[in-house]
C-alpha cells in the first residue's frame, strides 16, 4: 500500500493524463463540477409585427388611416395615399380602398383611394383626376384666426413684404400720374383719365411679363369686364348699371386703342398698325446689319440701343434678342476689325488686349490683339 502511495505521489496528473511509473499505469479523469441548464433569455420569442392589409378592397377610410403595413414595397402607393419611412401606406383623402395594377408598371401592384364609391383606379392617363371639395365654410372668430395664421418664416418676413408692397404701390401711383399727364397733354384726352391710366398700367405689366401687345389689351379688357360682373354679383351694381358700364368701357377702349398704345418700356406712344410695324421692323434690321457690323464705340452702342427701343416696333422679348445679338459683352472674332493678327505682346498698345484664339484654318492657337472697344465694359 505504501508502495502504491509513493507511485501516486511521484505521478503528475493534468486533466485526463496518463503517467507510467514502473509497472503501474494510473489514469485520471476529470468530471464536470457545474450543473448545466438552458438559458432563461432564449426561452421567449418576440411578438409578431402584425403586417399585412389593414383595410381591404372597397373599405371606406379616413385621412391618416393605415391601409397597409409591410416590409419593403410589396404594394406600391397609388392615388390619394402616401407612404412612410417603414413602408406603411396610409390614406391622405377620405374614400374607398382600391387595389389595382398600373398599365405603365404592369408588374407592380398598387393601392389607392377612390374619392367616390363608383370610381375605379387607375384613372385613365389623359383624364383629369377627381378632386375633393369637401370644405366647410367657417365664420366669426375662427375664420379671423385662420385668416391671420402664418408660419414663423412668414411672420419674420412681414416687414420686408410690407416695404416691398409700399414701394410697388408708390411706383404704380407714379406711373398712373405719368399716364394721365401724357393722355391729357400729348393726346388731348381729358375724360375718364383715371380709368384709362389704370388700363394702360395693366397693359404695361402684362408686357413686362412677356405677353404681346394684343394679348395684353385683350387681358386688360377681360379683367375689367370680369370685375364688373363680380361687382354685380356682390350687389354693388345693378345688372343694368353693370351692362351699361361694360359697353361704355369696350366702346371707349376700342376707339382709343387705334390712337394710343404702350411700348415695351412702358411709355405711351402713338398707335402703329401691324403693316407699318412690319415695315419698320424690316428697316431697323437692315440698318443694324448694314451700319453696325463693325467694332462698336460707346456712341455706336447708344445708337443701337435707341434704335432697338424705338416705340411701337419690337416687343420686350424681341428687344432682348436683338440686344443679345448686336450688343454682346464681347464682339465676335468674325466682325471686321475685331482681331489684329501677328501682334507682339511685349510692344502692344494699351488700347489693345492680347488674347489667344483658336485658328480653325491651321487648327492651332494664335496670339492676337483685340481693340478695347470689342469689350462692352471697356468701350470708349
Amino acid at each position: 500500500m505504501s508502495l502504491f502511495k509513493n507511485i501516486i505521489g511521484r505521478g503528475v496528473f493534468n486533466g485526463s493524463t496518463t503517467t507510467t511509473t514502473g509497472s503501474v499505469v494510473v489514469t485520471q479523469i476529470r468530471n464536470a463540477t457545474k450543473k448545466v441548464s438552458g438559458s432563461k433569455t432564449n426561452k421567449n420569442d418576440s411578438a409578431g409585427r402584425r403586417l399585412g392589409p389593414k383595410a381591404h378592397e372597397g373599405h371606406f377610410v379616413k385621412p391618416g388611416q393605415i391601409i397597409m403595413r409591410q416590409r419593403g414595397t410589396k404594394i406600391h402607393p397609388g392615388e390619394n395615399v402616401s407612404i412612410g419611412i417603414d413602408h406603411t401606406i396610409y390614406a391622405v383623402e377620405p374614400g374607398y380602398v382600391r387595389f389595382y395594377y398600373d398599365p405603365f408598371h404592369p408588374l407592380r401592384k398598387y393601392v389607392g383611394v377612390s374619392l367616390k364609391e363608383e370610381l375605379k383606379l387607375p384613372t385613365p392617363h389623359f383624364s383629369p383626376r377627381v378632386r375633393r371639395f369637401g370644405y366647410v365654410e367657417i365664420s366669426g372668430e375662427k375664420a379671423e384666426q385662420e385668416e391671420a395664421h402664418m408660419s414663423r418664416s412668414e411672420f419674420l418676413a412681414q416687414p420686408q413684404i410690407e416695404a416691398a408692397k409700399a414701394l410697388e404701390e408708390a411706383k404704380n401711383l407714379e406711373t398712373i400720374g405719368k399716364y394721365q399727364q401724357a393722355l391729357s397733354k400729348t393726346f388731348g384726352i381729358n375724360q375718364d383719365l383715371e380709368l384709362l391710366a389704370d388700363r394702360y398700367l395693366s397693359i404695361s405689366q402684362f408686357l413686362q411679363n412677356g405677353e404681346s401687345l394684343e394679348e395684353a389689351k385683350t387681358q386688360a379688357t377681360f379683367n375689367f369686364v370680369y370685375d364688373t360682373k363680380l361687382a354685380v354679383k356682390r350687389g354693388e351694381l345693378t345688372e343694368e348699371a353693370g351692362e351699361s358700364l361694360k359697353n361704355q368701357y369696350i366702346s371707349l377702349v376700342t376707339d382709343l386703342d387705334l390712337k394710343v398704345e404702350v411700348d415695351a418700356q412702358g411709355n405711351l406712344c402713338k398707335y402703329t398698325s401691324p403693316e407699318e410695324r412690319s415695315k419698320l421692323q424690316k428697316q431697323t434690321l437692315d440698318t443694324l446689319q448694314k451700319d453696325f457690323n463693325k467694332v462698336l464705340s460707346k456712341d455706336d452702342r447708344s445708337a443701337i440701343t435707341n434704335l432697338i427701343e424705338t416705340p411701337g416696333i419690337f416687343t420686350k422679348s424681341e428687344q432682348t434678342t436683338l440686344k443679345t445679338r448686336y450688343l454682346p459683352e464681347i464682339l465676335s472674332v468674325y466682325v471686321p476689325g475685331s482681331v489684329i493678327p501677328d501682334i507682339d505682346p511685349e510692344t502692344a498698345d494699351k488700347n489693345i488686349v492680347v488674347q489667344k484664339i483658336f485658328d480653325e484654318a491651321s487648327r492651332s492657337t494664335k496670339v492676337v490683339g483685340r481693340p478695347i472697344n470689342v469689350f462692352a465694359s471697356k468701350a470708349t
